[in-house]
């Protein structure tokens, strides 16, 4: 059975809503499905897109193919890349960027609180002196 990623028109007369679904390619535009995606709606300004990352990562994995407009909205959300880069093995670019700079920012913490506990001695010793004056002038 060949599957199609592709959208499902609800909605009433000039007031469109679409579905995107995962149907089979001989089903009508708006029949049987096997398993809704997500959501597109063209009316609000900006459009108005939801979509199943995992879902549609699933259904993709299988070999369905998405129609056009499906695959424009797949595009916008980042899945078909997603999808590309899994398909060849390779790891996403974004995603080497955040693990060094995670690395890097569970480094400097401790750093900054190896610091941040001196400055607080040296505050501590500062607070008596303080202290001191006003109990003077009583």
């Amino acid at each position: 059975m060949a599957v199609r990623i592709r959208l499902q028109r609800h909605g009433r007369k000039k007031r469109p809503f679409y579905r995107l679904v995962a149907a089979d390619a001989r089903a009508q535009r708006d029949g049987v499905f096997l398993e809704r995606l997500g959501h597109y709606n063209p009316m609000t300004d900006p459009a108005d897109v939801f979509i199943d990352e995992e879902k549609a990562l699933k259904w993709l994995r299988r070999g369905a193919q998405p129609s056009d407009t499906a695959k424009r909205l797949l595009t916008q959300n980042g899945i078909l890349m997603k999808f590309e880069y899994e398909k060849l093995g390779k790891p996403m670019p974004g995603s080497e960027v955040v693990e060094e700079s995670t690395e890097t920012a569970e480094v400097e913490p401790t750093e900054t609180q190896d610091a941040t506990s001196e400055t607080d001695t040296s505050s501590d010793e500062a607070t008596p002196d303080a202290e001191t004056p006003a109990s003077e002038e009583e």
